[in-house]
């Protein structure tokens, strides 16, 4: 019965056509945006912890905002690109300039890897997808966020783009019920259940400053039993209390994870292979295809980057060549001119002042 579930939304797109494609339901702009900035005196990249009540269970995330976003968000790939995927903790390394801050991004094939959607990292188009079939997105271009339902003619000056299911928030309004009325659900493989299950949720959006806001929340895979975390409408709500006036539902489930200087701080729900071992005692990160990445202004990093490679490379030096090679012999004859001297001057004194 779970697997008839899970496939259904993926046979009436076979036999129904158009069903699979984004949906004008009204005459909302497709596209809205916001100037990348922040409140005057607004810190840098914030991470806390925060906690909800659902269903009697306390849930647990993190929240994640950025008051200086200009020139500091990017969509970071795995090294092999689309088709490939890897952890957020080992991406948010490679990535250069180097992730301080990566949570997972967009949604892939769970069978090769190949990413979901439209995807633009680094102002490089990596692919598109027609209007018809996409899903609402996140991108960045000419300073400004942007969300909305993009066409491919429409992608090029993009510093980067990724595409989520569901646009959660609205002109600071639960936006759910429309934003999954909207969406091409086709490309999730939870069922058509997947925005009112309880699960581990990744979304991204901004507050009326112009903060980016990321909020991750523990919980459970999409689908078996035992579900926990918040469903779409709960996270839009969370995301509302927490000032966001616009926001998308990114890829969440086994796949939600972040990393703050590339250790992970949230606690993963994947429990199934090729993540875990098949035993399915235990929680691991699954490998993901993106992540967006918060990381130093493109070029400061790489000064960081480069000082510390320097110091860690003169420290290996001067430890290399101390190893084993005993006392120094300059310091041994400076040690015993000196002892030599104030012996010298103990034996002055005492001759001047003390009788034989």
């Amino acid at each position: 019965m779970q697997l008839i579930e899970q496939m259904l939304p993926l046979l009436i797109a076979a036999f129904i056509p158009g069903v699979t494609a984004y949906k004008v339901i009204d005459d909302s702009p497709r596209v809205t945006s916001k100037v990348a900035g922040g409140a005057p005196g607004s810190t840098q990249l914030q991470v806390q912890m925060v906690g909800f009540e659902v269903e009697g269970t306390h849930v647990a995330g993190h929240l994640a905002t950025l008051g200086n976003p200009a020139g500091r968000v990017s969509l970071a790939m795995p090294p092999g690109g689309c088709g490939s995927r890897e952890l957020v903790t080992v991406t948010s390394q490679m990535h250069r300039p180097r992730c301080k801050f990566a949570v997972n991004a967009g949604y892939f094939n769970v069978h090769n890897g190949a990413c979901i959607g439209n995807v633009v990292s680094h102002g490089t188009i990596i692919q598109t997808v027609p209007l018809s079939e996409g899903n609402v997105n996140f991108g960045i271009k000419n300073g400004k966020f942007q969300i909305g339902y993009i066409a491919p003619e429409e992608m090029p000056g993009y510093d980067m783009m990724v595409s989520g299911v569901v646009w959660l928030v609205r002109n600071g309004m639960n936006n759910v019920q429309k934003g999954w009325d909207e969406a091409n659900i086709t490309v999730q493989t939870s069922g058509s259940k997947y925005a009112t299950n309880l699960a581990s949720r990744t979304a991204m959006g901004w507050d009326k400053d112009g903060r980016l806001i990321v909020l991750q929340i523990d919980g459970s895979i999409a689908v078996g039993n035992n579900k926990r975390g918040m469903d779409m409408s709960m996270l839009a709500d969370a995301l509302i209390k927490h000032g966001a006036v616009e926001a998308i539902n990114l890829d969440g489930g086994g796949s939600s994870a972040m990393a703050v200087d590339g250790v992970l701080v949230n606690y993963p729900s994947d429990n199934r292979p090729p993540s875990c071992d098949p035993s399915q005692k235990y929680q691991c990160e699954r490998p993901v295809s993106t992540a967006l990445c918060i990381h130093e202004v493109e070029g400061e990093q790489e000064a960081v980057d480069y000082d510390a490679l320097m110091m860690e490379r003169q420290g290996g030096a001067l430890m290399d060549s101390n190893a084993g090679a005993g006392p120094n012999p300059i310091l041994l004859l400076f040690g015993g001119a000196l002892f030599f001297g104030l012996g010298s001057v103990a034996i002055l004194f005492l001759r001047k002042f003390v009788p034989f």
